[in-house]
């Protein structure tokens, strides 16, 4: 199974990553390859709606020539899709969700309507410095995104109130586990 981890955060060494390294190493004891992006370093600048991508035959012709372009293939060839964000002010981080909104690139409602998201599994992992409830509306607005485009959503994990400690808890270790282990199966 190949695994692509789209991780939104703006630190490489932080509590996200942390908890990416983790969540990648037991996906890695379950046999997957995984590969992680960090979105923040990268030139992604969010969908500009200029319809290119729904005009011609060809499906993700973006107009917008940066690294999100480059992107969405190593979306399209991976079995499973993790983003990874801390969660600011109630949504993800600005890196990620311009990389989701390219996305939009690989459906096509119009005749010939194509979608090349459907059945693609998805999920979600987040750090927050709050309970829980800070996520919801970031798994809400997953669910009708996955819903819109016939995507099959995996779940969320959560680690509320973050930092290295608190991730690497046996209490979260266990959780990652068990998060893991559904999603991948």
């Amino acid at each position: 199974m190949k695994i692509a981890i789209f991780n939104g955060s703006p630190r490489k060494n932080g509590n996200t990553a942390e908890m990416t390294s983790s969540l990648a190493k037991k996906m890695k004891a379950r046999g997957a390859r995984t590969e992680e992006h960090f979105l923040y370093h990268m030139d992604i600048k969010g969908c500009m709606n200029c319809g290119v991508c729904h005009a011609g035959a060809e499906l993700n012709a973006c107009a917008i020539k940066d690294n999100g372009t480059e992107l969405l293939e190593t979306f399209l060839s991976s079995d499973l899709i993790v983003f990874a964000s801390p969660i600011y002010m109630w949504h993800l981080t600005a890196s990620l969700n311009a990389f989701i909104e390219r996305l939009h690139s690989l459906c096509r409602h119009e005749e010939p309507a194509i979608n090349r998201m459907a059945r693609k599994k998805i999920s979600i992992a987040m750090t927050m410095g709050d309970d829980e409830y800070v996520a919801a509306d970031v798994v809400n607005s997953l669910l009708h995104f996955c819903e819109y485009f016939e995507l099959d959503y995996k779940g969320a994990f959560a680690v509320p109130f973050a930092d290295k400690e608190q991730i690497n808890r046996p209490l979260y270790q266990e959780k990652m586990e068990d998060f893991v282990k559904r999603i991948t199966e």
